[in-house]
């Protein structure tokens, strides 16, 4: 019996991790282990030697998944099965280049996930079989121990030693003619074998062609010979059919996985037009009740406050505010999902120029607040314009928001290097935050401070951890408690 395949995960969300091990180990696989980093999965491929790693593309840490799998191409020979909700043409053509053996685009079944292992797995078996099967034809070329070929057109004479000779019920070294020699040759391939030994040429050629020998049905034969003086060629004659088979077989699993993609991406699409028309459905037929909820509990309190007892007033504003809240959530919804389909355009930005446009919007939207704002200037980055502003936007006013109970307000924006990289920053002197909220802080909806206490959707780290990953980036605080926080990030190469 087999032992069952060994599969490592690299997926930097430890809810999606644990529930793919969960579904692996379903399946019969024998799950290696799990990383969020790619130093992590490095160190785990070199210690337990998986069959197979599943990788998600944006991870933890200074390398993505796509530069992991090109240094498990270059040290290992591991197969890589890429997971991702993202399909640029960009990310798309990286992953492309590392010669993946498989990609699909999260959410997939568990159907299309075990389908996709079984055929990764095999292609791989076909290749390492291929690359060994190459290896020895070097040894017996080597050895000499294939058969030879000598032939003449004018003497119409073919001569054949060795193996070949008895693959093709010829008499070991003993001449016949060319017509009896190439009786078994493949009527399809024998013009293309005839043309070649025809020529009359010096130098030398490789050809490969099938022949029908009897019960063994078809094979696959190599000649690599030389055209030598009177018209005579010699060389080597080689039965490769093995290879030919795997390369056939890799050429249909090629195929197989190419239309797979194809498919996928297909089903992609359609998802998208049904999420288009869910956003139309959300941003028309749920704004308009909640505004009327808003406006409704307004009048209500303008035309009859002072015939509402206290409790009924306090009910109506608290109806309105959670109308007003509610409308802020779906909008910040709706801005979530077009950063998913919004495509990149990649331009020369001034970061210095757009966080120095954004600061007179934050002092208007509270006039008294003593306020110090300090810009770097020359701060540049190749990104999208619009969603890098939006970056900017959310991490400024989060600043601005969290030290609101400052005597002083004081926001830094500027840049740094970080493990050999350009990084920028946002740093306030708020009210600050455990360290071990960090990683947290990006999840949707989370909140560490009531509404009460400071308002907003919790979605606002959310979308600039999402934009900084479709540049290839990556974004992390550091902060301590009543002292402040610093928001970092990146923009790929």
């Amino acid at each position: 019996m087999n032992d069952p395949a060994k599969i490592l995960i690299v997926e930097d969300e430890s809810i999606v991790a644990f529930n793919l091990q969960q579904r692996l180990e379903l399946m019969g696989y024998e799950v290696a282990g799990v990383a969020d980093t790619g130093a992590e999965s490095l160190a785990l491929v070199a210690e337990h030697k998986p069959d197979l790693v599943l990788m998600d593309i944006h991870i933890k840490g200074e390398m993505d998944g796509i530069e992991v799998a090109s240094r498990l191409g270059q040290n290992a020979s591991v197969p890589v099965v890429y997971l991702t909700a993202y399909s640029e043409d960009t990310t798309l053509e990286r992953a492309r280049r590392t010669r993946p053996y498989g990609y699909l685009i999260k959410p997939f079944s568990e159907r299309e996930l075990h389908a996709t292992i079984q055929m990764a797995l095999e292609r791989h078996q076909v290749q390492e079989a291929l690359s060994a099967s190459q290896r020895l034809l070097q040894q017996a070329l080597k050895a000499a121990t294939m058969g030879t070929v000598q032939l003449s057109v004018q003497a119409d004479q073919l001569r054949v030693s060795g193996p070949p000779a008895a693959l093709l019920n010829l008499p070991n070294g003993e001449p016949v003619s060319l017509a009896h020699g190439l009786a078994m040759v493949n009527e399809n391939d024998l013009p293309g074998l005839l043309m070649q030994v025809r020529a009359d040429r010096s130098g030398s050629f490789s050809h490969e062609f099938r022949v029908q020998v009897g019960e063994s049905g078809q094979r696959w034969l190599k000649m690599d010979a030389s055209y030598l003086e009177d018209g005579l060629i010699s060389g080597v004659l080689q039965d490769v059919t093995e290879r030919k088979q795997m390369e056939l077989r890799q050429l249909r699993l090629n195929e197989e996985l190419e239309a797979r993609v194809q498919e996928r991406t297909l089903e992609l699409r359609q998802s998208l037009k049904e999420l288009e028309a869910f956003n139309h459905t959300v941003a028309h037929d749920l704004r308009s009740p909640i505004r009327a909820i808003s406006g409704l509990s307004q009048i209500l309190i303008e035309e009859h406050g002072p015939a509402l007892p206290d409790d009924a007033k306090l009910t109506l504003q608290r109806m309105g505010a959670s109308a007003t809240r509610m409308g802020m959530l779906i909008d910040a919804l709706l801005n979530m999902t077009k950063l998913s389909r919004q495509a990149l355009q990649l331009v020369p930005v001034d970061l210095s120029q757009i966080a120095s446009e954004l600061v007179p919007l934050l002092r208007e939207s509270d006039p008294l607040r003593q306020a110090e704002f300090h810009i770097e200037p020359g701060l540049t980055a190749q990104a999208d314009p619009v969603l890098i502003r939006s970056v900017l936007d959310n991490l400024l006013r989060n600043a601005w928001k969290f030290s609101a109970r400052r005597p002083l307000t004081r926001i830094t924006v500027g840049r740094c290097e970080h493990n050999g990289k350009l990084a920028f920053f946002v740093q306030d002197n708020g009210c600050g935050f455990g360290q071990e909220h960090a990683q947290r802080l990006f999840n949707p909806f989370f909140r560490l401070h009531s509404e009460r206490e400071f308002s907003g959707t919790g979605l606002g780290l959310s979308i600039v951890e999402r934009i900084v990953n479709r540049h290839g980036g990556q974004v992390w605080a550091d902060a301590v408690p009543d002292q402040g926080a610093t928001f970092y990030f990146t923009l790929g190469a």
